[in-house]
């Protein structure tokens, strides 16, 4: 069964996507709301790859920083730890999902830049509704949703005739079809990667219920933002792979979030500005 050949690969941690131990060390040290600055920077410059990102993109116009930043204690300093924390992340995220899913008819360019506006359109409804949570954690928590495709991408062949014909005829959430022939969601495939790299309880609660707001555990609510960012995203067109537009939106999440049509409407007439705005980030 195509199930065991996935928990094989699930065990083994040298044919999983990896991602620095500085990341998870930072991401560890965040948690911490009196972690020392210089600590910090020590931490993250032991990464060299790391460090030169930071930099890179500490001083890029998305961030708009107020002077030219030189080391990762000056994004420290200038930027603040949520936003160095994002652009940690930002680094290992383009380290794992650039590159081609051909299996989900998805490209790395296609597949980075979907992930990137998941996360932009996530901090931009925390911002415009004016909801409780910190637009960066959103912007986070939306970055990482489609690593799981990662892993079950290289199950696909033995039964992509199969699956292909069923897509014709099923309706039903693309997910479900990849329960029913790989024996997990890409969601679940993700909520356990993110187990193994130690990320915060918050952040791979997202990961693990993004397309099912209703069963989140940890925050409902964040679940519910990036729920809603990741499907307005897909039905523009940007990022749509061989699922398609099956996932609608639930009206746990609108109810939770009081989003309106008016704005879902306003939210895809503002894409092409989100872009516009990454545009820096797109070739970190």
């Amino acid at each position: 069964m195509l199930k065991e050949k996935v928990d094989e690969v699930l065990r083994d941690v040298n044919k999983l996507p990896a991602i620095s131990s500085v990341v998870s060390k930072v991401l560890e040290k965040l948690q911490n709301p009196d972690v020392n600055i210089n600590e910090l920077a020590s931490e993250i410059s032991k990464d060299p790859a790391i460090t030169a990102s930071v930099i890179k993109i500490s001083n890029s116009a998305y961030y708009r920083a107020s002077k030219p930043i030189r080391t990762v204690s000056e994004a420290l300093m200038t930027l603040g730890t949520k936003t160095v924390k994002e652009i940690v992340l930002l680094t290992a995220a383009k380290g794992i999902l650039a590159q081609d899913l051909h299996s989900y008819q998805l490209e790395a360019a296609q597949l980075w830049s979907a992930s990137l506006l998941v996360a932009e359109m996530s901090s931009r409804i925390v911002q415009s509704k004016k909801l409780p949570i910190d637009k960066d954690l959103a912007f986070t928590s939306g970055l990482l949703c489609s690593v799981g495709k990662i892993v079950l991408s290289q199950f696909f062949q033995p039964v992509l005739f199969q699956l292909k014909n069923e897509l014709k005829e099923n309706k039903e959430p693309f997910p479900t079809l990849e329960k029913k022939y790989f024996g997990y969601t890409h969601m679940e495939v993700s909520e356990n990667l993110l187990n193994k790299w130690n990320f915060p309880p918050e952040l791979v609660d997202v990961v693990a219920n993004y397309l099912n707001p209703e069963n989140s555990k940890v925050n409902q609510l964040l679940t519910s933002v990036v729920h809603i960012a990741s499907i307005i995203i897909i039905v523009s067109g940007i990022g749509i792979d061989i699922g398609g537009e099956s996932v609608p939106i639930s009206p746990l999440a609108l109810s939770l979030t009081g989003i309106t049509d008016a704005d879902i409407e306003n939210y895809f007439l503002h894409i092409p500005d989100l872009q516009a705005g990454l545009a820096d980030l797109l070739n970190v």
